[in-house]
């Protein structure tokens, strides 16, 4: 028996127990390094489903998304192919983890999800100017366990993390620019730079809705940013305190900054918050280290003055405007100033518009439209070059005006417009997304949210109206990306009190999780939700008591501590393609971390 024993193990190949040389990792840098800075414009077609839940028209030109999610499926696919055929060579072993239950789970109702929609084109591809269908949702999955086997060393760890560093360097010159106002984007060679030859006839035309003091980056909208912000700033404290001389002390501080402008710069209040979360459990596992600590807190107070000094205040207003008193007194004075719409009632050749104050009924008779106040009672009117008023004062803010466009009314009330057409056939329809015609839409909703619909920049309507959505998508959801296509976007009521607009697009739920469980389902947010929960487990368990010294240890913390962060800004932000891998291959190097450093305890 123990010769059969010795025999095996002396014939064990090098080469598995070797760990892999750098260059098998270089799919995973590229992921970190390139793919968020990717900004190409591609003309995509609509499908009829889009066109509908979306801003009109046939084609949308996408900068931001589309080549991400290419490139991105692309590299994480060659990583799992790679991986395959290593292991078929023996030239890896798998590793060994309980990560790969609920990462199966997660990716399996992604694709029941896929399969099980009524909008396959959608699901599949992903919908207009987020790109996350199917195939990147499976990937967000499977770069994780990628990360998990490829990441074997220190070595390896400061490969990846030399990624995340250029890519923050790249991103702070590009965010530096638009901040002080010299956006590359928008110069003549930035923007011949990101279009093809068949779209330079717009080059100068081409507008980016940005303005100096805020920073998008290459991320389609600052409030990512705010995102990605919170993974480097919490990279950024981990250098920074592992740094062992003055030199190192001082380039790790420069990064923090940095990192700290394009945080700030993004003016994104989910940023804001989820790096103050983070900066618990930063402070929490770095408490060994206070005196670094108390060093960089006063780095970032004056690099913070000096950013609110160059803004004229509204760095520290911005952080001001994030308590609940704040943010209740806005409500307040918005709920105040603003007269709520409670009913446009739609019965044919009649229409109730109902406010909190009064109601105007408004009917077709013989082609003539007549008006009648809450008692019915007949209302008289003047009519000056097809605008219409009402000589009762009560309806003093309300105005009808005719169209050129036989049909079509464009309506006033309390300085709330939207666009009207009588039909032959069905009488009253309303203008809502995509030029589609339609009545009102009666969703669930939280009733408990009513009157707050502004909260948080109205993400207390969108929530109010998500929440009761996963209902219907607790075993699978209704497809990836598919979010725009099952909100209730004729809405009208709450679209109006909420944005003063009924027709504005709500294409995303401005919450990572809700966004997650409704698109591929309860089931698959939950075995997300379990990775990221066993990951954070394990970190505390290793990191809690230990006594950091290695720099597998400080980047052990800062990835937990980046998670959190991602995470604490994900109850505010969307998942996006922009940001989205990075966070990913983040959480699969810090559980390749924690293997690694348990490995080394074993040995000790």
């Amino acid at each position: 028996m123990s010769k059969k024993k010795s025999k095996r193990i002396d014939n064990t190949p090098d080469k598995k127990v070797r760990d892999l040389e750098w260059f098998y990792l270089l799919p995973l840098v590229f992921i970190v390094a390139i793919v968020p800075l990717i900004v190409y414009a591609k003309e995509i077609s609509l499908s009829e489903i889009e066109r509908i839940n979306w801003k009109g028209g046939d084609v949308n030109t996408d900068f931001f998304s589309y080549y991400k999610s290419i490139a991105f499926s692309m590299m994480v696919y060659v990583s799992i192919i790679l991986l395959a055929l290593l292991k078929i060579s023996d030239g890896i072993s798998l590793k060994k983890s309980k990560y790969y239950i609920p990462l199966g789970v997660y990716s399996i109702f992604v694709l029941v999800s896929y399969f099980m929609s009524e909008y396959k084109t959608v699901a599949g591809r992903g919908f207009v100017e987020q790109f996350q269908g199917v195939w990147v949702m499976v990937a967000y999955g499977l770069v994780i366990a990628a990360v998990i086997n490829y990441i074997q060393n220190e070595n390896h760890v400061r490969l990846l993390i030399g990624a995340y560093i250029f890519m923050g360097l790249v991103t702070a010159a590009i965010g530096a620019g638009q901040y002080f106002g010299h956006d590359f984007f928008k110069t003549e060679f930035g923007k011949y730079l990101v279009l093809p030859e068949s779209l330079h006839h717009i080059a100068k035309t081409l507008k980016f809705k940005f303005e100096a003091g805020e920073i998008y980056a290459t991320m389609y909208n600052t409030n990512y940013v705010g995102s990605f912000a919170c993974i480097m700033m919490s990279i950024a404290v981990a250098l920074f305190i592992y740094s062992k001389d003055i030199k190192k002390s001082i380039i790790s501080g420069i990064f923090f900054v940095l990192m700290e402008m394009i945080w700030i710069g993004s003016n994104s209040r989910a940023g804001l918050v989820g790096f103050l979360l983070g900066v618990i459990f930063i402070v929490v596992l770095f408490r060994k280290r206070i005196k670094k600590l108390a060093i960089l807190f006063v780095v970032a107070i004056l690099a913070m003055t000096g950013m609110n000094m160059y803004s004229e205040g509204q760095v520290f207003n911005e952080f001001l405007s994030m308590s609940l008193t704040k943010e209740s007194e806005r409500i307040d004075e918005n709920f105040e100033d603003d007269v709520q719409m409670v009913d446009l009632k739609f019965e044919g050749y009649s229409l109730d518009i109902v406010t909190e104050r009064e109601a105007l009924r408004m009917t077709i008779n013989e082609g003539n439209i007549l008006f009648f106040d809450e008692y019915n009672k007949s209302l008289a009117i003047t009519t000056d070059d097809k605008e219409i008023t009402f000589v009762d004062e009560v309806y003093s803010n309300y105005i009808i005006k005719m169209s050129d466009v036989t049909g079509k009314l464009y309506v006033t009330v309390y300085d709330q417009e939207f666009i009207l057409y009588i039909t032959e056939k069905n009488g009253f329809k309303m203008r809502s997304s995509g030029g589609v015609l339609g009545t009102t839409d009666y969703p669930e909703r939280l009733e408990f949210l009513d009157g707050y619909e502004k909260f948080a920049t109205n993400r207390g309507y969108i929530w109010s109206r998500s929440i009761p959505m996963l209902k219907d998508t607790l075993l699978y959801g209704h497809g990836p990306d598919t979010y725009a296509v099952k909100f209730p976007q004729k809405d009208y009521i709450g679209k109006m009190n909420a944005y003063r607009n009924p027709t504005i697009i709500v294409d995303k739920p401005h919450n990572v999780f809700l966004q997650i469980g409704i698109n591929t389902g309860v089931v698959s947010l939950l075995a997300l939700l379990s990775v990221f929960l066993m990951y954070f487990i394990d970190s505390m368990k290793i990191y809690w008591k230990r006594d950091l010294t290695s720099y597998l240890d400080y980047m052990g913390v800062g990835c937990v501590t980046a998670m959190i962060s991602y995470l604490g800004a994900g109850m505010f932000n969307d998942q996006i393609i922009s940001v989205a891998p990075v966070f990913y291959v983040l959480v699969g190097l810090g559980i390749a971390i924690n293997d690694i450093i348990k490995k080394q305890k074993v040995g000790e």
